[in-house]
């Protein structure tokens, strides 16, 4: 694949509506709860006549010792490994 964008942030930050806005559909659970998005989502876009790829990631955390939120991590660390461009949100 290429024109990757990884959506990375941190929680409940509101990553995975902006994936859903971006690809025109609710492929994307959102809800008010931290900790919904927790492997990588993919889907395709286009804006202003460019197609790319889009990647939702569960939210980073650093300095946590549970176990979900260190393979929530792993799996953003292969979104940001995979992508052209990386959107902090």
């Amino acid at each position: 694949m290429s024109n990757i964008v990884a959506i990375v942030g941190r929680p409940n930050v509101g990553k995975s509506t902006l994936f859903n806005r971006l690809v025109g559909a609710r492929k994307a659970i959102v809800k008010e709860v931290s900790g919904v998005t927790r492997d990588r989502h993919y889907g395709q876009s286009e804006w202003n006549g460019k197609e790319f790829s889009v990647i939702d990631t569960g939210g980073y955390i650093t300095g946590s010792d549970d176990i979900f939120e260190a393979e929530i991590r792993r799996q953003v660390e292969i979104a940001i490994e995979e992508a052209n461009v990386v959107f902090l949100w």
